[in-house]
């Protein structure tokens, strides 16, 4: 389906020509290349910084050195790192690229050890002023004083990390090691099933084929639920000893301590999505798609159904980057000029899915090198707003990289899921424009209402989930595999009503989300998407101003908390009115569809 005259035909839509596939050599123009920098930082190990070990109180113009000395090694490092963890990537089952991912994850690990020392010699000196070039830097480790060791405690706990595999374990599992078997429809039609099949065949009007996608795939993870369970046990373990070592009453208040997030925020996304009123508009939701459906009860795979899908909606690979670009606009030509140059020729993209490489899709890269995107482009609609919120990641990299120096350029995870779903509501935007025809414009109504509830409602139940999970632990409880599968199960229930099937198998979804190893992340995902909602109605009433705002939000990397960030965006996330206009918005899109 185009939206769009036809234009002339890019050059890669071959999943096997390089051209599809991310260009590393601005980084190292081969594997030699790296192995030779590793070798050659492994020798010189970390001098440039242990020479001042002890000097830093002596002489103010010592301070500032040693971390000159400390920020570039690190960027040197997140180099190496970079490199190897997007080769790695491209085909996870290669042993050369997964020893030079755990070879650059263990120089970071001992660089972190024998770095240690500046943190509590920084503690130690007494009226330090956080002023100079580095006053953001040093404010934020005076701020952690309560929670910082001694030197040689924190040495230890340095050391500690390389220890720490259980994300590891399970992306191993998860992308190379678990098979499944074909979906089959209900003629008797197989097809092959992968996480990135899945998301497709589980939309399918055939309910047949949706129940054996969704069977054959949570069944594979129901084999290996207890390796699950002990290994995200582990995870859980490690973060309550992370927050008995460092004092923090909990382990959400220690994983959002290092953002400056208050856990005032976290609650209060649960709290206002959770309001009775709030979780009635979903279990409306949910009646209206068994509804237009035609069934009496609604199980998991049901939710995925696309009850439009007499209405195919494909992108060929063109379309989808010109309908991006399109979208962004709004943003100015130099913007959007950025933006094709990294589709188009700098090969920023890494776009089909092959045997062995990762699964899903993000934006990754450091100081110096594009803004990389992994994608695994199918041509669905998901595929073209998945785009669309990468490439908002990567042009928020974009920026900060080129207006902030190298200290303050890595913007915090809390406000990088605002770029990215702003992203998403532009395209969503501009499709609504150009559609006239009203089945095509209730598809996308229901598109987007789906895309609500995966990302305000859906990831606010998995945050009730993570905070429940280490609730457990934290006193003194155990994470068996009955446990979590049974908190998943009751948030359904409190979150999708009466009329939805809580199936055998749905509770082992606790056990089979990646982010879950990034303990309490997904809550920002919420978080994210309401708060770009509030940046776009702010660039539809003002386009000057809301642009303008919107440029500096993505220019300002790490330079302030970023909850200040969003307020000097006009967007105020503690507020708990941010969160509710969203579920409004998801209101309002259930009564149109339910008409």
């Amino acid at each position: 389906m185009s939206f769009f005259h036809e234009f002339k035909k890019m050059t890669f839509m071959n999943d096997h020509d390089d051209i599809s596939r991310w260009d590393l050599k601005p980084l190292y123009n081969d594997e030699r290349a790296w192995d030779q920098n590793y070798d050659i930082m492994l020798k010189q190990g970390f001098n440039a910084v242990l020479r001042f070990r002890g000097e830093l109180a002596k002489d103010p113009k010592n301070l500032e050195a040693s971390l000159d000395a400390f920020f570039d090694f690190n960027q040197m490092l997140e180099k190496l790192y970079t490199y190897a963890h997007l080769l790695s990537d491209g085909n996870i089952a290669d042993q050369q690229n997964l020893m030079r991912l755990n070879q650059a994850k263990s120089l970071y690990s001992d660089f972190d050890a024998n770095t240690s020392w500046m943190r509590s010699e920084i503690l130690k000196m007494q009226n330090l002023e956080a002023k100079g070039k580095y006053a953001r830097y040093l404010e934020r480790i005076l701020a952690s004083r309560p929670h910082t060791l001694n030197e040689e405690e924190e040495k230890i706990l340095s050391l500690c990390s390389v220890t720490h595999r259980s994300d590891s374990l399970f992306s191993i599992l998860n992308n190379v090691e678990l098979k499944f078997d074909d979906a089959v429809d209900s003629k008797g039609v197989k097809y092959p099933l992968t996480l990135a099949s899945f998301q497709n065949l589980v939309k399918s009007s055939d309910r047949t084929l949706r129940q054996s996608s969704f069977h054959n795939l949570f069944s594979s993870f129901e084999k290996v639920k207890l390796t699950l369970t002990e290994n995200y046990y582990q995870k859980v373990l490690e973060n309550d000893f992370n927050r008995k070592v460092r004092r923090f009453d909990s382990s959400m208040e220690a994983a959002l301590f290092g953002n400056e997030i208050p856990v005032s925020v976290y609650q209060t996304l649960l709290d206002t999505v959770e309001k009775g009123e709030n979780l009635k508009q979903l279990h409306r939701y949910v009646d209206w798609k068994g509804k237009i459906l035609g069934l009496k009860n609604v199980h998991p795979y049901d939710m995925y159904a696309e009850p439009y899908e007499e209405i195919e909606v494909k992108y060929t690979l063109e379309e989808a980057i010109e309908l991006v670009l399109e979208s962004i606009r709004p943003l100015g030509e130099e913007y959007v000029a950025i933006a094709e140059k990294g589709l188009k020729n700098e090969r920023w993209v890494d776009w089909f899915e092959r045997p062995g490489k990762r699964s899903g899709a993000y934006s990754s890269g450091y100081y110096k090198s594009y803004p990389y995107i992994l994608m695994n482009f199918t041509g669905s609609i998901r595929d073209l707003f998945t785009l669309a919120h990468e490439l908002g990641h990567s042009m928020h990299s974009y920026y900060s990289n080129k207006n902030q120096p190298y200290p303050y350029a890595s913007y915090t995870i809390f406000v990088a899921e605002v770029a990215s779903t702003f992203h998403e509501e532009l395209l969503y935007n501009l499709l609504m424009k150009k559609i006239q025809d009203p089945k095509i414009k209730k598809y996308f109504l229901h598109y987007k209402a789906e895309a609500i509830r995966a990302t305000i409602h859906r990831q606010t139940l998995f945050a009730n989930f993570e905070k429940q999970a280490h609730s457990c632990v934290e006193n003194k409880g155990v994470l068996t595999a009955d446990y979590i599968c049974g908190i998943f199960n009751d948030l359904y229930r409190k979150y999708y009503g009466d009329s939805f099937v809580i199936d055998p198998l749905l509770g082992v979804e606790a056990l089979r989300i990646p982010h879950f190893y990034s303990s309490f992340y997904v809550y920002q995902y919420a978080i994210g998407m309401s708060a770009s909602l509030a940046l776009h109605a702010n660039l539809l009433k003002d386009p000057v101003e809301g642009k303008k705002r919107y440029l500096e939000f993505i220019s300002s990397g790490s330079s302030k908390k970023p909850v200040d960030i969003l307020k000097d965006a006009n967007v105020d996330v503690r507020d708990p009115l941010t969160i509710q206009k969203a579920l409004d918005a998801f209101k309002q899109l259930v009564d149109q569809l339910d008409t």
